[in-house]
């Protein structure tokens, strides 16, 4: 099965900040409003994926099942001055599953979802088997914002 993605920029989410983009250390209230927004609106449909497809929530090379907090912070989502960028990787499965790299998750050929987060802080990508159950659910929940089709590139 192929493996493809879909980029999602917060700024489907939330417009009004006052920066170029949302640094998780500005404490401007605009800013601060728009990162819960962000947060609050990335926990409700992870949440109801996880709910969906039975996925619990893992570490690529772990197999300990994390809490969804774990993904829904701001360290996760957003872009630091002082601290730069900590790019995470998660995997969404129904089982434990250990993977050593991206590449070795590619080649499983479950209903997984792999999410990562961006270099830059400007959103989130979703990467998933084409045509699988979690890629039309996604489409469907995501219809109304502006999506960016994305290669999966297993380095």
């Amino acid at each position: 099965m192929k493996k493809i993605g879909l980029g999602l920029d917060y700024n489907n989410i939330c417009k009004d900040y006052n920066t170029v983009y949302l640094d998780r250390d500005n404490n401007d209230r605009e800013t601060v409003k728009c990162m819960k927004s962000v947060m609050d609106w990335f926990n409700k449909l992870l949440s109801e994926l996880m709910q969906t497809f039975n996925y619990n929530i893992y570490r690529m090379n772990q197999n300990t099942a994390l809490e969804l907090k774990e993904i829904v912070q701001k360290r996760f989502f957003f872009y630091s001055l002082e601290k730069e960028m900590i790019l995470q990787t998660f995997i969404l499965q129904t089982e434990a599953i250990s993977f050593d790299s991206p590449a070795h998750w590619a080649k499983n050929t479950e209903n997984t979802l792999l999410i990562k987060n961006d270099d830059e802080g400007e959103g989130v990508y979703f990467y998933f088997n084409e045509d699988s159950e979690v890629h039309k659910w996604l489409l469907e929940k995501l219809r109304e914002h502006s999506l960016d089709e994305v290669p999966f590139e297993e380095a």
